[in-house]
């Protein structure tokens, strides 16, 4: 009688581990942001935003950083005489979204939220005599819920529209007019804000994979 035992070894493959993809984003589009001058006609609402992100995909999650740029100019005649006003900001975001679709294709609909820091500025100068111009000036962080499409044209390149709401916004505003009769402490106006659903942005724009 023979008795043989027979061994069979399988060798199991390695699930290899998802890289992370980095990506540089270009977008432009609009931008509502409230009001900046109690007494004026203007919100400034329009096509005037510039926006840069650095991204970084990892399985279905989406985070990064995205600078932002918005500047305009307008007039208004309030009793006849012309106001001249302009209003520019600067806004830094860290993002986090996820893709709803969790199929690890970069295409989809990605959901989060982000936190940032908001440095916004406005002039505003009449052109009637004894005038003096009147800067506010806000510094604050925001915070609020963003969406974002992805549509993935080739590996490197792909189409994305986003937007993003302001809930919750909290810091200083300052109110200062250059007026050489009022003592310097009186020139001045600084306090303490709170908004809710202030700032709307709406943006097209393209991704490129590094």
């Amino acid at each position: 009688m023979t008795i043989s035992i027979i061994g069979q070894a399988q060798s199991k493959k390695k699930k290899s581990k998802q890289r992370a993809i980095y990506s540089i984003g270009i977008s432009g589009g609009y931008f509502m942001h409230g009001e900046i001058f109690k007494n004026s006609a203007n919100d400034f609402a329009g096509l005037n935003f510039f926006q840069i992100d650095a991204q970084k995909l990892h399985k279905s999650k989406k985070s990064g950083f995205s600078l932002g740029y918005l500047s305009k100019k307008a007039a208004y005649k309030p009793f006849g005489s012309s106001v001249d006003e302009s209003r520019f900001a600067f806004i830094l975001n860290y993002n986090v979204m996820f893709n709803t679709m969790k199929n690890g294709n970069q295409s989809g609909l990605y959901l989060g939220g982000f936190v940032g820091l908001i440095y916004d500025r406005g002039e505003q100068l009449s052109r009637g005599f004894f005038a003096f111009p009147v800067n506010t000036t806000y510094s604050s962080l925001w915070t609020g819920p963003k969406a974002e499409y992805l549509y993935q044209i080739n590996p490197k390149l792909a189409l994305s529209a986003s937007a993003q709401l302001g809930l919750l916004e909290f810091g200083r505003q300052s109110i200062n007019r250059d007026d050489p009769i009022l003592p310097a402490s009186a020139q001045t106006k600084t306090e303490t804000y709170f908004s809710f659903g202030k700032r709307i942005n709406l943006n097209l724009g393209i991704n490129i994979t590094l």
